[in-house]
């Protein structure tokens, strides 16, 4: 099997055998971009980083970024989307110097983004950082570091961060078992090849009703009027709307000392919601206001309580704090008043193949549809995961799931534990994978704050 490393400001080429890095980073798109141009702007000029991004179109991109629908918004404003703390301006003066008129309170095309953090790693790659076009099959410890093996290359590494962003969805499956692999099913919502192809007059399922399913039905039905799109999920709500202005947080009086419950959480955001909207003050400010705070709080909720949190208001939690932007937010609108856009709850009920078409059952409904698009959201639980690398690492207990099966098990910090409970020394997670720690650890600015004191951290010990 061959493979591709690509230095940063240099050709690509093919290169075969084994090489020597300080730090690997298992994943190439926001999270380990990120993480890459921390520990490069952060590292002295000898520091040698490698990132693993087995697909190529999504280099520096990841799913969310990778997009070329300019439709697709970022959901949270340009102001907020810096890759670095300390320089809250950084991002939006970017783009006003690559040419794009942004507001910092404007909601960029998500491709925007992508191209700047491509720019990043053009700007501080400067022949440190490797990029490895393969997937990593192995991680196994020697003699106080780490072999990484990738096709028929061997990677030895001081120190290693998973930071693989969202894996994909899960399986479709019904009480009659999985979903066929037909062409009417569409496994990955990004694949706009695949949803622009449809026939124009198509009608399209997408199972799930978040910002994904957003942003597939802006794809399917902009540009083609007569096609009609129905959503499904268990629920059947979409995301909140941010208001067109900004908003000045509302600061909660969190208790301070003691555990919290879930329920008792709960409770507390409803009244300062509804003690806000008595002053006047919009309820997307109280959800603001406790962003910052959200570690620490969920670090007071004990095992049995976070279960409660995700069983009994994740869902409530997530509709308002990740919310569409106001453009989006308004097509959808026009698509529901139009009569091309439903959206039902209840869950998908069954499926079936009817060749190049197929039948779903919905709650009550039954209707023919052209496709049926996963848009289900990140499969979290590395226990389900299909995975190679993650499988082989859990199942050896090198790693281990998080208790709420919603990442890897890890420390608030990102420190990896092994399935003892030990601290994995020299293995690290960023984004997503650090869920279950943190909980907010999807969004940029969650991301970016995580990347940068990893690497302050990773950048001492090595030259301790």
């Amino acid at each position: 099997m061959s493979r591709t490393v690509g230095i940063v400001g240099g050709a690509e080429s093919g290169v075969r055998g084994d090489f020597r890095t300080d730090i690997a980073v298992i994943g190439g798109g926001a999270s380990g971009t990120l993480t890459a141009v921390h520990l490069l702007r952060a590292g002295a000029s000898d520091l040698r980083v490698v990132v693993f991004e087995s697909e190529a179109s999504r280099r520096h991109l990841g799913a969310a970024y990778s997009t070329t629908d300019p439709r697709h918004l970022l959901n949270v404003r340009a102001q907020v989307m810096s890759a670095f703390p300390e320089e809250p301006g950084h991002f939006v003066e970017w783009a006003r110097q690559a040419g794009y008129a942004v507001e910092p309170t404007d909601f960029v095309p998500r491709m925007v983004f992508g191209q700047y953090l491509r720019s990043l790693v053009s700007q501080f790659g400067d022949g440190r950082l490797r990029v490895v076009t393969e997937r990593v099959e192995d991680v196994v410890a020697d003699g106080g570091g780490f072999t990484l093996t990738a096709g028929d290359t061997s990677t030895r590494a001081g120190a290693v961060v998973f930071a693989y962003g969202n894996p994909a969805p899960r399986q479709l499956a019904t009480a009659a078992g999985p979903l066929p692999d037909a062409a009417w099913h569409v496994r990955n919502p990004w694949d706009l090849d695949a949803l622009t192809a449809l026939p124009d007059d198509a009608t399209v399922v997408l199972v799930g009703s978040g910002l994904t399913a957003v942003d597939a039905a802006i794809t399917l039905l902009e540009d083609a009027p007569r096609r009609r799109v129905v959503m499904v999920s268990r629920h059947g709500e979409l995301p909140r709307t941010h208001l067109a202005q900004a908003l000045t947080d509302w600061v909660s009086p969190i208790p301070p000392l003691g555990p919290l419950t879930a329920d008792g959480l709960a409770e507390l955001i409803r009244t300062q919601i509804e003690v806000a909207a008595r002053q006047g003050v919009n309820w997307r400010a109280v959800i603001d206001g406790l962003r910052a705070a959200t570690p620490s709080i969920w670090a007071r909720l004990d095992l049995d309580e976070r279960r409660r949190f995700l069983t009994a208001h994740s869902r409530d939690w997530d509709v308002r704090r990740h919310r569409m932007a106001p453009a989006p937010a308004a097509r959808i609108r026009a698509y529901r008043a139009s009569g091309r856009l439903s959206v039902h709850g209840g869950g998908l009920q069954g499926v079936e193949d009817l060749g190049s078409r197929c039948r779903v059952e919905l709650d009550g409904v039954a209707l023919d549809a052209d496709a049926l698009v996963n848009c289900t959201g990140p499969l979290n639980d590395v226990t389900q995961t299909v995975d190679p690398l993650l499988r082989s690492l859990v199942d050896r207990g090198t790693v281990a799931p998080d208790p709420l099966g919603i990442g890897l098990a890890c420390t608030p910090d990102g420190r990896l534990l092994d399935s003892t409970g030990a601290i994995a020394l020299a293995m690290y997670a960023v984004g997503p994978p650090r869920k279950g720690a943190v909980w907010e650890s999807l969004a940029v600015p969650e991301i970016r704050d995580q990347a940068a004191l990893l690497a302050q951290h990773l950048v001492s010990a090595r030259a301790a």
